[in-house]
């Protein structure tokens, strides 16, 4: 089974894998070298036997560090086709509430097409679609497409079970769990059915879930938080 070790910078989650080799998946929210390197020291992991730096979404706070990770593991930088140009380019996110939650909380975002003045743009080394085989990296995994927060969202799925699924599953400021409560569609009507297709196929196929962003939660709390947000879609569109 692989050891997956969640750690956080700022306000989001990185995560290394250890398997047959060891990969780091996001990188945290605050920029830095100096935290990602505290945070291999406390897991007692050499930087440079990290072998492949996997980016699951194209969202500033899970790909700040990576130019910098980049730097002193050595390892290639793998993202999603659609996340590319946002990390050349230094991107805020563009994101749209997708839920109640969302809403209350997106009047604090300040989206912006202007390159963002603390982020170092990260040229990709690796971009693929569809799926990606880890094993050649030493993890007994694939990297799916798992779109509806994004239009880049990706997620790690390991064959023991777990999961790690970006933003797809976060924690709704109360610790419990909740799907995305932003996404890339101005109307979430267009949103909802990428995102409940994404959250059915990880259900079927992992057990165990790590967030960009709290948890990590198993599969009740996961189809718990699916089931939710499909009763207040229902509610807010009643005749769809």
């Amino acid at each position: 089974m692989a050891n997956v070790i969640q750690y956080t910078i700022g306000m989001s989650n990185g995560f290394f894998i250890l398997d047959h080799g060891i990969v780091a998946v996001d990188c945290g929210s605050e920029l830095g070298v100096e935290l990602f390197l505290t945070a291999c020291q406390e897991h007692g992991i050499d930087p440079k036997q990290i072998r492949l730096l996997i980016v699951t979404h194209g969202h500033v706070d899970h790909f700040i560090n990576m130019g910098a990770m980049r730097a002193v593991t050595g390892a290639p930088v793998l993202c999603h086709r659609n996340a590319a140009k946002s990390m050349r380019l230094a991107l805020y996110p563009e994101v749209h509430p997708r839920s109640r939650l969302g809403r209350k909380i997106i009047d604090e975002m300040e989206p912006s097409a202007e390159p963002c003045p603390y982020l170092p743009p990260v040229e990709p080394d690796l971009i693929f679609e569809g799926e990606f085989d880890l094993s050649p990296y030493g993890i007994e995994g694939t990297i799916i497409e798992t779109p509806g927060h994004s239009n880049s969202c990706t997620s790690v799925v390991l064959s023991d079970g777990q999961a790690i699924v970006g933003d797809l599953l976060v924690d709704d400021f109360t610790g419990k769990a909740a799907l995305a409560y932003f996404c890339y569609a101005t109307d979430p009507k267009q949103a909802n059915p990428v995102l409940f297709k994404s959250c059915a196929s990880l259900l079927a196929q992992a057990d165990y879930f790590y967030s960009g962003h709290g948890g990590p939660f198993t599969k009740d709390e996961f189809l718990r938080a699916l089931e939710e947000a499909k009763t207040e879609a229902m509610q807010e569109n009643p005749d769809e």
